[in-house]
């Protein structure tokens, strides 16, 4: 059982200095090369004297003299060949919709979506980068692979032009290498997966759980987030197992998994995720089965069928939130793709409302420096609830307790629960955790 960090500590960065506040406010200057930072921000509430940002709301008013202002240019950077097409895809969708459905205009600035295909390749990735910022890219929205956000992090802080990532969950995009003008709205990889740590400790009971996942950094990161959290809370991880990405056959992996935990934890998504859940079903295994919510993700759950009905997840995105918000983006996404929403149509749609919310706060020409402050400051109720930026350019959200029931006929993630302004350092000094071992390097010290 590990239940501490260990590592050489790192001498915090003066640029920064020790955040007291949940994000960032005001104007400052914007590097134009990759920072490392290693001091930063708590996971507090907003204080209530910002109530009133111009950047709050979530649907931005025109320019207050209500004419037309100047062009943005957007590039939109996600994979739309290759095995992470059909999250692309949707995060693609998800941005267009919105902005159509505000007739192509954002807070009085005409909107002109460029697209690039990643192809889940670096070097692809970075050609398409440096054309959309050739064809004058205002704001660069995408990302699903984490590696290849990773491989074209340099260029993009070079270029100046703001990015926000809409899937990848590397840790250290907005951590170890965090750069001012990257923003990410979805989770780290083991953001969502740590207040599952501690319900399960706590609320649930389990007093031991068995850890399965995918061998790959997104899946390292997720189960020692979960795990860090869940031993913190006084229980024990008894077991970890891990299968390679695209395994055909879950039942060497599934087989091998201790009966006498108290639960089982997986994180297992797209295609992996139908066939462990089948697996997992076949071979009779009777523990609760608890899980990082894109195991259970609207795109897979229809194939999943009721293998998945039962788990337990968290997330910060469920198509049962039931809020304006989501019901307007439920309705306009799913009559424009004819597809059932997903949390990275999500994505793509809050990515859309993060840029209205903050062009509505430049007064002024829309620079690079101008958009990237303002996308800072950004606080708005998106569907998925609350979402603003911390000090290092991370989400910060409600992560939502799921359990998978059938409701009308269909398989839904009902919400059962709720952790409010979820940090990616959950409850842990942002210095302290910066200081300590990657979560990503603990892989196989858990058990």
């Amino acid at each position: 059982m590990r239940t501490s960090d260990d590592g050489p500590a790192r001498a915090p960065d003066p640029r920064r200095g020790a955040a007291t506040r949940p994000w960032r406010r005001g104007r400052w200057a914007v590097a134009t090369m990759l920072a490392v930072v290693l001091a930063g921000c708590t996971g507090s509430a907003v204080d209530s004297d910002d109530a009133t940002s111009p950047a709050q709301a979530g649907s931005a008013s025109p320019t207050a003299s209500g004419a037309a202002g100047e062009p943005v240019v957007v590039g939109l950077v996600n994979p739309v060949t290759g095995p992470f097409a059909a999250l692309g895809e949707d995060v693609n969708a998800g941005f267009e919709a919105y902005v159509d459905s505000r007739d192509g205009v954002l807070s009085g600035h005409p909107i002109e979506i460029l697209s690039e295909d990643t192809a889940n390749d670096t070097a692809t990735a970075q050609e398409a980068v440096v054309r959309l910022v050739d064809d004058g890219a205002d704001m660069l929205a995408g990302f699903v692979n984490s590696g290849v956000a990773n491989g074209v992090s340099a260029t993009l802080v070079e270029t100046g032009v703001p990015l926000v990532i809409t899937t990848a969950g590397a840790d250290a995009l907005t951590q170890r290498n965090a750069a001012d003008t990257i923003f990410r709205l979805s989770y780290t990889s083991s953001q969502d997966a740590m207040p599952l740590g501690d319900y399960a400790c706590r609320e649930l009971g389990h007093e031991t759980v068995a850890i399965i996942g995918l061998d790959y950094a997104f899946g390292w990161e997720a189960a020692s987030g979960f795990a860090k959290v869940y031993e913190d809370a006084g229980c024990d991880v008894v077991q970890e197992v891990y299968a390679p990405l695209a395994t055909a056959d879950w039942a060497p992996f599934v087989q091998q998994l201790d009966t006498d935990a108290d639960a089982v934890w997986a994180v297992i998504p797209g295609a992996d995720g139908i066939r462990f859940m089948q697996a997992y079903r076949d071979f009779g295994i009777e523990l609760p089965l608890l899980a990082h919510g894109a195991t259970t993700d609207e795109q897979i759950l229809p194939e999943q069928g009721d293998t998945a009905l039962g788990a337990i997840t968290t997330l910060h995105y469920s198509a049962a939130i039931d809020t304006p918000e989501n019901a307007e983006l439920t309705e306009v996404f799913e009559a424009a793709t004819g597809n059932s929403v997903s949390q990275y149509a999500e994505h793509g749609w809050a990515a859309a409302m993060v840029l209205e919310a903050a062009l509505a706060a430049i007064d002024g020409e829309v620079t690079n420096e101008a958009l990237t402050a303002a996308i800072a400051d950004v606080q708005l109720d998106a569907p998925r609830g609350p979402l603003a930026f911390d000090d290092f350019g991370q989400a910060i959200h409600t992560v939502y307790v799921r359990e998978v029931q059938e409701v009308d006929g269909e398989l839904v993630n009902a919400i059962i629960g709720d952790y409010p302004e979820t940090s990616q350092f959950w409850t842990y000094d942002p210095e302290e955790f910066l200081s300590g071992t990657p979560l990503g390097d603990l892989r196989g010290t858990w058990e």
